[in-house]
């Protein structure tokens, strides 16, 4: 089955907004140097896929995927959450080079901002809904 985490990671990491903040867009954890201690905070995003449910008579599948949007401050975190927002929200369809196909995705809330358990880093959760093929699209 195709997993469209990889893609939407492109998606974000090219839209300028988010450049604009941040080129450290990640899948699964942080990179070493991602996340560091107090004083020593950068803004980075880490991607983590929450789940997925495929149709029972389509070729499609429903990803929810995590953004945890790490800033410097809260009002930092909010602004990094709200630029990969804009990246993702309403685009579709689109196929990538890889033949992951892309119908929609959608912003679908998120949690707020928070504070890292482990650095006390402040970051902003997003939840990114994807509608895409379950295989690659030829």
């Amino acid at each position: 089955m195709v997993d469209p985490l990889g893609y939407i990671l492109t998606i974000i990491r090219a839209d300028a907004g988010v450049a604009a903040i941040t080129t450290r867009v990640r899948g699964g954890e942080p990179a070493k140097g991602d996340a560091l201690g107090p004083g020593l905070y950068q803004p980075f995003v880490v991607l983590a896929r929450l789940g997925h449910q495929r149709q029972k008579r389509l070729p499609v599948q429903e990803v929810r995927i995590a953004a945890r949007c790490y800033g410097v401050t809260f009002q930092g975190a909010s602004a990094l959450a709200g630029a990969v927002s804009d990246a993702v929200h309403a685009i579709g369809p689109q196929t990538s080079a890889g033949g992951v196909g892309i119908w929609t995705a959608f912003d679908d809330g998120g949690e707020g901002t928070l504070k890292d358990p482990d650095t006390d880093q402040p970051y902003e959760v997003i939840i990114i809904a994807v509608n895409a093929a379950d295989r690659p699209i030829a």
